[in-house]
């Protein structure tokens, strides 16, 4: 009784006993798909994709911060550090970025068009 009185009437509150609304909700087929990603620049010119294991971010950290980071640029510099902690003789970092890679989609399928899009950029 509990479980069909959530179902009609309930919120993400009342789980179990309703069902949570952020899986009953579906996403329009023609928007497109957003990824964060954070890469940076080293003094050669070369964009390499920081993560986990080079830099010690994780994109839900990142996307957790994305508005702090967007209005700081400049707290991307933690990030440039544990680069260079992590990868010693490698060329520094001389700009981090966090990039919103949006793939479209047409009727939820991929059109292979990508847009990248920067949301922070720090240099020093």
């Amino acid at each position: 009784m509990l479980t069909f009185a959530g179902t009609v009437v309930g919120n993400d509150f009342w789980f179990p006993f309703a069902p949570f609304q952020m899986f009953a909700i579906a996403d329009n087929p023609n928007q497109p798909i957003m990824v964060l990603r954070t890469d940076g620049v080293d003094t050669t010119g070369r964009r390499i994709v920081l993560d986990e294991r080079n830099a010690g971010v994780r994109r839900a950290e990142i996307e957790a911060q994305i508005d702090r980071f967007k209005a700081d640029p400049s707290l991307l510099r933690s990030i440039q550090d544990a680069y260079a902690a992590r990868n010693p003789g490698k060329p520094p970092l001389v700009e981090v970025d966090i990039v919103e890679v949006q793939h479209h989609l047409r009727h939820a399928q991929p059109t292979g068009e990508i847009t990248e899009v920067v949301l922070a950029r720090w240099k020093p």
